[in-house]
């Protein structure tokens, strides 16, 4: 039975609401207004329904149950069809959805009226949805898409996509199997089955599962900007890449390189010329097939380093090089340790992330280092201090290792930014306001630099260019170690060395050691301390790939034989070694290393 407006006055107000109620736009005072007007006319049904609705939509679920309770005695038809509908729906957002459920399964195939039908199969489907009804929902999502008009059909696609994001992975793999198995006979519209396939990327894209990836490229049998929809291109770069796979590819080292700031590029940079160094690539022409080299970048995160990983591995790496900061070692440890494939930090790892199963260390403790200097700056006569550092863990470490006796003042970033062309980078005019009597620097060379620059000026201004002063110092940490020839007058440095590093020579002919000389004409620069990392990490992994044939399995037992004799060869590997006196891994799968205090002044 029709609901009509029962006067032409009230059916031009009624066509108002209508019209709002269709554009999914109504107001609850519009519909009050009407309610007023025309309290006993046929139309007021609808009309207190409409406004049931609005309440609902805006939250006020106790007024829209007691307009709902006002509708009684309402005949079979349309109106009596979307009461059952707004009922189903308070019913749901009152915690009792299988109720809802039952009150609405009548309903399927009864209500006609295109503006009502969407109302009821968008509540149908949430409600399946809210009872755990998942199969039976998406059944009701097709119908739904299906029923309305081609004007609607973007909007209504947008909230099938929002309400898709609902549902368990499980559910809409096993629905996607079905509508490619059974195809049209499966009862899904094509519109239907794109929107799940697109979801389905959409979840592979964001887990990094290079698995689901490939079996919806493999299940769909359409080209990933068909089957990934918006995130087309990256299911193809997701689907093509090397994750997942479980292999070793003969002599394969995996180096994982960080881009997310100036600092870190530069530190892969250096890292990179001494591995290459260590590896000895490129290779010259006609020289026989040695150690391969693959890199991929260090995705930031906890996501983003795992699939990194998991690709270098795909592509064979017997060991990884990882961990340029605290954070990505963390992160690298963790999966070296669950996945079993070696890996050589360059960085040291919190404590509650030491190896202990399949890592291995080679960089150095903050701590041990800032703890050295500080005691340094005592002994020198420095009681305030000015700290810059590179990261949060350096701060972190330099509060927890300040010496007795010495008063840090609050730190500042190696990043802090320039104020003012022609004016120093750093506050060295309140570090000395406060009573600094020497600089602690924990960050790279170029952080020292500027430190150092902006300190001599202001010291040289301060008592005039030409007059002598008592002597200021300066402890850098040895990532931040510079060249003896760098130090300006009046300051002395207080430097962490170990091995070979800083290395001091700024010419090849001035390196005492036949290796840096080798690098530095070769690359023509003197070996930082990354670089330096990187040729031992380099020299350790050479050696520990040496008994490895060059062939490529993906055989799980060779595998773990292969991995095995990887890790026996890193810590049974004898060499000569740049950023340690020691020659071998220790026992606890870090590098020992002993810190030496070098002190210089400038000439």
């Amino acid at each position: 039975m029709a609901t009509l407006a029962s006067s032409p006055a009230a059916a031009a107000a009624f066509a108002e609401l209508r019209d709002s109620w269709e554009q999914r736009r109504l107001e609850p005072s519009l519909a009050r207004r009407f309610l007023r007007r025309f309290p006993n006319d046929g139309a007021a049904s609808l009309a207190t329904l409409y406004l049931a609705f609005a309440l609902i939509d805006s939250g006020d679920l106790t007024k829209a149950d007691g307009e709902l309770s006002s509708l009684t005695d309402l005949k079979p038809g349309a109106a009596a069809d979307l009461a059952t509908v707004a009922r189903a729906r308070s019913l749901r957002l009152h915690g009792a959805p299988q109720s809802a459920l039952e009150s609405l399964r009548p309903l399927v195939g009864k209500v006609i009226d295109d503006a009502e039908r969407e109302v009821f199969l968008e509540e149908l489907a949430l409600t399946a949805i809210a009872a755990h009804d998942n199969y039976e929902a998406l059944a009701y999502l097709d119908a739904w898409l299906r029923g309305v008009g081609e004007s609607d059909r973007e909007r209504v696609r947008l909230k099938i996509n929002a309400i898709l994001e609902t549902l368990p992975r499980a559910v809409l793999e096993q629905t996607y199997r079905t509508m490619r198995q059974r195809g049209s006979a499966s009862g899904y519209s094509v519109d239907t089955q794109k929107l799940v396939s697109a979801r389905l990327a959409r979840v592979a894209v964001d887990s990094a599962d290079v698995a689901l990836a490939r079996w919806l490229l493999d299940l769909s049998g359409e080209s990933a900007a068909q089957a990934g929809g918006s995130v087309g291109l990256e299911l193809a770069e997701l689907a093509a890449s090397r994750r997942g796979l479980s292999l070793v590819s003969g002599k394969t080292v995996g180096l994982l390189l960080p881009i997310r700031t100036r600092e870190l590029r530069d530190e892969a940079a250096d890292v990179v010329r001494g591995v290459s160094f260590a590896l000895e690539l490129p290779r010259r022409a006609g020289v026989a097939a040695g150690v391969r080299l693959v890199t991929r970048e260090d995705g930031g995160d906890q996501a983003g380093t795992r699939a990194a990983m998991e690709d270098l591995a795909g592509e064979g790496a017997a060991v990884i090089l990882a961990g340029f900061d605290r954070a990505s070692a963390d992160r690298a440890s963790a999966w070296s340790e669950q996945s079993g494939v070696p890996v050589l930090l360059l960085a040291a790892p919190s404590p509650s992330r030491m190896p202990k199963v399949s890592a291995f260390v080679l960089g150095e403790r903050t701590e041990r280092e800032l703890a050295m200097l500080g005691a340094a700056l005592v002994r020198h006569g420095v009681v305030t201090t000015a700290f810059v550092g590179d990261t949060d863990d350096d701060m972190t470490a330099a509060r927890a290792s300040e010496a007795e006796g010495l008063v840090l003042l609050p730190p500042t970033r190696c990043d802090v930014p320039l104020s003012e062309a022609g004016k120093p980078r750093f506050p060295v005019s309140g570090w000395m306001a406060s009573g600094a009597q020497g600089w602690l620097i924990s960050g790279p060379s170029s952080c020292a630099r500027d430190v150092l620059r902006d300190v001599s000026r202001s010291l040289v201004g301060a008592r005039g260019a030409t007059a002598r002063a008592t002597e200021h110092a300066v402890a850098v940490t040895l990532e931040a170690g510079i060249p003896h020839a760098e130090i300006p007058r009046g300051l002395v440095v207080l430097s962490a060395s170990a091995g070979l590093v800083p290395v001091l020579a700024t010419r090849a002919e001035d390196a005492r050691d036949e290796g840096v000389r080798a690098f530095m004409d070769r690359f023509g620069v003197r070996p930082s301390y990354w670089t330096a990392l990187g040729r031992d990490a380099g020299a350790l992994a050479l050696s520990a790939l040496g008994p490895l044939p060059q062939s490529t399995t993906s055989d799980p037992k060779a595998i773990v034989q292969r991995r095995a004799i990887t890790q026996a060869g890193l810590f049974g590997s004898r060499l000569k070694l740049w950023t340690t006196d020691d020659t071998a891994m220790g026992s606890d799968r870090v590098l020992p290393r002993a810190l030496r205090l070098v002190t210089w002044r400038a000439n």
